[in-house]
């Protein structure tokens, strides 16, 4: 990785809060950004994570392929409670591992 693609991806993670569904304890968790480099390294294919981005005014539900149809759902239900703590004009997109559109892409750091 260059130096400058470092120094952009840092600045996206100051800016973008990520949260990873507990479907155990029905709710999401914050994940702490600063033991993680790259946004990408987060998406397991059997987790549902979910991106606050405060620039474009959009969170992201990000749903791995092996996550199950409870995870799914819980994540939908849950999605407007984090939503609304950033910004009730926050728009919610769903995305499915493997079929990442260009924005999410570029929000995630893999575009």
């Amino acid at each position: 990785m260059t130096n400058e693609h470092q120094i952009i991806e840092n600045e996206k993670k100051e800016n973008i809060l990520v949260f990873q569904l507990n479907a155990i304890l029905e709710k999401f968790d914050e994940i702490d950004m600063t033991k993680s480099t790259l946004f990408s390294e987060l998406l397991y294919h059997d987790l549902v994570l979910f991106f606050v981005d405060p620039k474009h005014k959009a969170v992201w539900i990000w749903k791995g392929r092996g996550a199950t149809t409870r995870m799914k759902f819980l994540a939908a239900q849950l999605a407007p409670t984090i939503r609304d703590r950033y910004g009730i004009d926050y728009t919610i997109i769903s995305v499915d591992d493997g079929e990442e559109p260009l924005d999410f892409k570029k929000c995630a750091g893999l575009a």
